[in-house]
């Protein structure tokens, strides 16, 4: 088995972004170079996109290896707005010594492992929201080579809104970028819309800067997500 050894875990960077801090300042001093934050040209820096947010349910990102260099992804995003965010990259992970506590963010194909309710509020023990970041296919092998995942109880996102991420494909109506995604779930099982709410706000800024650092612009039908309800 591959093991997810500590240089795969993606620290968030000691210098977190000020959000109303514009690409191109302090940490691009050259917009030619690459931000010391983000690691995107500076150009392309999404560190004035960043919302942080004190999220309740931590977060655990297991990415695909392809997806660290993939400028369209948003799990680098949101990793930086969530206070309790971890992301670990590869395509098999051990098991962990206890599962307790820990959600997968994954439809239910089958009643069992069972799916998981939208918590009636603060007041329960705390949970971890496991989620995939790769493509639709990718995600599915990665599942299937970690029987440990398989195990966990799920989460299947409840009557999602229309996706907001113009610049990939989808493949499926209800599936949705890592950052809706995550957002989504977040507010199910914490039941508290508001504490969330500044992650579309990055969303939209993401999608912003995107068509402006490429000219490059779709219809909000024209998707590529990746989890679905």
């Amino acid at each position: 088995m591959v093991r997810a050894d500590p240089m795969t875990v993606v620290a968030r960077p000691a210098n977190l972004a000020d959000p109303s801090r514009a690409a191109g300042d302090a940490t691009c001093p050259d917009r030619r170079a690459h931000c010391v934050d983000c690691g995107r040209p500076c150009a392309a820096c999404f560190c004035h996109c960043v919302r942080p947010v004190d999220n309740l349910t931590a977060l655990l990102i297991l990415q695909h290896p392809d997806e660290v260099s993939q400028a369209k992804g948003t799990a680098a995003l949101l990793h930086r707005c969530l206070r309790r965010s971890r992301t670990v990259i590869g395509e098999r992970f051990d098991a962990p010594l206890a599962t307790d506590g820990l959600v997968l963010l994954y439809p239910a194909a089958t009643p069992s492992p069972p799916l998981v309710p939208p918590a009636p509020g603060r007041d329960r023990r705390p949970l971890t929201l496991v989620v995939l970041d790769g493509t639709w296919r990718k995600s599915r092998r990665m599942l299937h080579e970690n029987p440990w995942l398989q195990s966990l109880p799920r989460l299947s996102l409840i009557a999602p809104p229309p996706s907001r991420y113009a610049i990939r494909q989808a493949q499926a109506p209800l599936q949705r970028s890592t950052l809706e995604a995550c957002a989504l779930a977040l507010t199910q099982l914490d039941a508290d819309a508001d504490r969330y709410q500044p992650l579309w706000s990055a969303m939209d800024d993401f999608m912003a800067l995107h068509q402006q650092w490429t000219g490059f612009h779709r219809t909000p039908s024209a998707h590529r997500e990746r989890h679905s309800g």
